[in-house]
């Protein structure tokens, strides 16, 4: 399967995410994302991962911005705050329909990242198992 990477501008990130694109530029620092430089520029892919992870739990997990740049990132990111605070893995919060919108693209696509993570990282090899 090939793997198609979408290219996002200030326009379509805020159309993903259903906000204009001023509420858009008041995400950028509790993401920690660096917008692009130039009008009509593209935002990098690990830019668009770290919205995603805000816009889930701005939406789902019902914190505000602050309290995401607060609490959540201290901790460790999303992950470790779901697993403390619901006290189920990120992907199984995902996964569940009283959680969350399934049809939602935002969703849709943390969870591709999740188990593209999950496929790379399942091989049980280690390097210090290897000494």
């Amino acid at each position: 399967m090939v793997n198609i990477k979408r290219l996002y501008t200030r326009t379509t990130l805020a159309a993903r995410y259903g906000i204009t694109t001023t509420s858009l530029k008041e995400w950028y620092s509790p993401a920690g994302v660096i917008p692009p430089r130039k009008k009509g520029g593209f935002f990098k892919e690990i830019d668009v991962e770290q919205l995603d992870f805000l816009c889930v739990a701005t939406r789902y997990v019902k914190v505000t911005k602050n309290e995401y740049q607060l609490y959540v990132l201290p901790m460790g990111g999303l992950a470790e705050y779901i697993l403390n605070s619901h006290k189920i893995p990120l992907r199984d919060f995902l996964l569940d329909p009283k959680y969350v919108n399934q049809e939602d693209e935002v969703v849709i696509e943390v969870l591709r990242r999740l188990e593209s993570n999950a496929a790379y990282q399942s091989s049980g090899f280690a390097v210090e198992s290897a000494a």
